[in-house]
């Protein structure tokens, strides 16, 4: 289930919240080159969708994109960043998953020791209302 910021005095993991802030901004790099390379930025997920562009491709600078139903894998200088767009063509959800594959062998990096590491701060910034499941108040 995709997750988006919360209460931003909610206590969350510093590691966490890092690479929280690194995967938006990857994902912003990523909608930008999108949008650069001649790709309009869809208003939604469902227009992202049905936008009919090839599902494999290369943006600018020869950059590697893979289309996935609301979503898009590209794979930056910097790193891979897989993303969906929101219902209303919104760029900052996430989920558990795709944090933990954007940060690859960096996951070190991030404070974490392995996956667990993680999904505990996860569930534990989702209970602290740090975040909280995409599209609710």
């Amino acid at each position: 289930m995709q997750t988006e910021s919360g209460d931003p005095a909610a206590p969350i993991d510093p590691g966490l919240a890092r690479l929280i802030s690194d995967f938006k901004a990857a994902v912003r790099s990523a909608v930008d080159l999108i949008v650069q390379s001649g790709i309009p930025r869809p208003a939604s997920n469902a227009a992202w969708a049905m936008n009919g562009i090839k599902q494999l491709g290369m943006l600018e600078g020869g950059v590697r994109y893979f289309k996935h139903g609301f979503g898009c894998e590209v794979a930056l200088p910097s790193g891979v960043v897989d993303f969906d767009f929101g219902k209303y063509g919104e760029i900052d959800q996430f989920d558990c998953h795709r944090l933990r594959s954007f940060a690859g062998a960096r996951l070190t990096h991030y404070g974490f020791a392995g996956t667990p590491g993680l999904e505990e701060a996860y569930r534990a910034a989702l209970r602290s209302g740090a975040i909280k499941h995409a599209g609710t108040d």
